[in-house]
């Protein structure tokens, strides 16, 4: 079994050396565990962009990217159980990173299912009562259901009772949950059973059992955040890396398109890329079996869970990208297309305005959506 404590030194010395060589890079990873970690303070500088690109790396600039600017004003710290790198390209102004930083803490400190006192803990142990929130968590739950019916429940963001059963994490040395608590969980997933108030800021679950677990969607919301901070501060040409989530701010500083490379799946470098992308002004959202998981008696099991079995999804995918204006769009689009599947979420990819997909099926086969940009 993999120590991750040692992986992760692995991957900063890694960086390290590799610094030598190369200027910096971003990267990504989504789905079920979500904010669990306080976050870390963060670094400043050419280093920490590099790193992020090395630690758990779904999406990257490609080296085209990385020498588009000369010394990116680029900072990096832990936060939502993931590395956090964020460039900017047309600025010295630090306070802008600040101000970033302190919309990342706010938002952990409202939406994480695991912190205590967040608005989604508050709400999952309220035991269906009624929980006032803030405006923005309700905006977030909202936008949520509406993929949880888009999707016909695929996507549903009450499988907080099964995500609590899984550790993907090396560390702890993880292991199938029991079968009966997997099938007693999945009972209480039903998104029909979160109740909303808008007048009163309320948010109630009628089944108190259940639990709201925004894992496959935050990231894309916190990076659209994000994106509004960095542009009300005045910086034009930037990067956001929330661990899997990669949002392109504008274009890069000479006016060209941000080169986005998708990563081979369960390749070992962060540069071995099964694709690339030109982007200008959007979202590159990868969701892949290959970002957490584990092997059991010769399975592999993953953190993209399928709500109506509460296991692993096994579909034939290894990983979906979207491109989307909307970052929030996007990581809820990776999810779903996966748990779908290769045909039924091309069918819903196609059906879509502004929004294109590629999927890498398990022999590395690629299938894009007929406005991926070639």
């Amino acid at each position: 079994m993999i120590n991750l404590r040692k992986y992760r030194q692995h991957l900063l010395t890694s960086a390290a050396a590799a610094l030598l060589s190369v200027s910096a890079a971003a990267a990504p990873v989504n789905a079920a565990s979500f904010m669990s970690a306080p976050p870390t303070p963060v670094s400043t500088g050419r280093l920490g962009t590099l790193l992020a690109g090395l630690v758990r790396c779904g999406v990257a600039p490609t080296e085209e990217v990385k020498t588009a600017a000369s010394d990116p004003l680029t900072r990096t710290g832990f936060f939502f159980d993931t590395v956090i790198t964020i460039s900017l390209y047309d600025t010295d102004d630090e306070t802008i990173l600040d101000a970033c930083d302190a919309l990342m803490l706010e938002c952990e400190n409202r939406l994480s299912r695991t912190r205590e006192n967040s608005d989604i803990w508050n709400i999952n142990h309220a035991k269906g009562k009624p929980v006032e929130v803030s405006e923005e968590t309700i905006s977030l739950i909202q936008s949520a259901i509406k993929y949880c019916e888009l999707s016909d429940g695929a996507f549903d963001i009450t499988i907080a009772p099964v995500v609590s059963l899984w550790d993907f994490h090396m560390e702890n040395d993880p292991a199938v949950p029991d079968a009966d608590a997997i099938a007693e969980a999945v009972t209480h997933v039903d998104y029909t059973m979160i109740e909303i108030d808008d007048e009163k800021h309320t948010v109630a679950l009628k089944d108190p059992e259940a639990g709201i677990d925004l894992g496959a969607i935050a990231k894309g919301y916190i990076s659209d955040l994000l994106k509004e901070e960095i542009l009300k501060h005045g910086s034009e040409s930037a990067l956001i890396n929330l661990g899997g989530n990669v949002l392109a701010v504008g274009t890069k500083p000479d006016g060209s398109s941000w080169n986005i490379g998708i990563r081979r799946p369960f390749a070992e470098s962060a540069y071995d890329l099964i694709a690339k992308v030109a982007v200008d002004d959007m979202s590159v959202i990868t969701s892949g079996t290959y970002e957490r998981y584990f092997e059991q008696d010769g399975v592999l099991y993953h953190h993209i869970l399928d709500p109506f079995t509460g296991y692993s999804v096994n579909n034939g995918l290894t990983s979906v990208t979207i491109l989307s204006k909307a970052g929030t769009d996007g990581d809820a689009l990776s999810t779903t297309c996966f748990v779908l599947g290769p045909d039924k979420g091309m069918e819903l990819i196609e059906s879509l305005d502004g929004i294109e997909a590629m999927f890498v099926a398990d022999d590395l086969t690629i299938s894009y959506s007929s406005g991926w940009p070639q």
